[in-house]
């Protein structure tokens, strides 16, 4: 007597690949919503580190450093977008630093008034407390306040609703070429 073979049939298969289909189907938005907010997280966290790193060097080197919006990824624009990356300058002397634009689905605000944040080299931070928003394109929700104060400190928080819709209505990034 020959032992018989156990399979799966056709219709088994066809089965199991259909709903499978249909949960990954269902599963990827939710996993794209996921990576969008890790990347506006990470983004936030990349302002703090840049915006720490510019305070200690402005103390450490006794001269003042800046950190502004720029479109070119070498110097500070008034009129940049922060979505297109932030660089770090010390003085006028030389760049010292640079991040590269946001991912496309994140976009950036500031409130109005200083478009850089210059560190003394005492630490501080002179003028009015700036406020850069983070968020998702269209999703007020999401948004998150990169707040620096006037002694130079930095840090994050929820912005109020005005700054987080203006900032999930912000324009799509069209990059300048360099």
């Amino acid at each position: 007597m020959r032992p018989s073979i156990r399979a799966f049939t056709l219709v088994e298969m066809l089965a199991v690949l259909a709903i499978a289909a249909v949960t990954l189907g269902l599963g990827l938005p939710a996993l794209d919503e996921a990576v969008a907010r890790h990347r506006l997280r990470a983004a936030a966290s990349a302002l703090l580190d840049t915006l720490g790193r510019a305070r200690s060097r402005a103390v450490w080197h006794g001269r003042d450093v800046t950190v502004c919006a720029s479109d070119d990824g070498r110097v500070c624009a008034p009129s940049a977008d922060w979505a297109h990356g932030w660089v770090t300058r010390d003085g006028d002397r030389y760049l010292v630093d640079r991040h590269a634009p946001l991912h496309a689905r994140l976009a950036a605000t500031r409130r109005v008034g200083r478009y850089a944040i210059a560190f003394a080299p005492n630490g501080t931070s002179r003028g009015t407390n700036q406020t850069v928003v983070l968020c998702l394109r269209g999703r007020p929700a999401t948004a998150i306040a990169v707040v620096i104060g006037n002694a130079g400190l930095a840090h994050r928080e929820t912005p109020d609703a005005d700054e987080a819709r203006a900032c999930a209505r912000a324009p799509s990034r069209k990059r300048k070429e360099a």
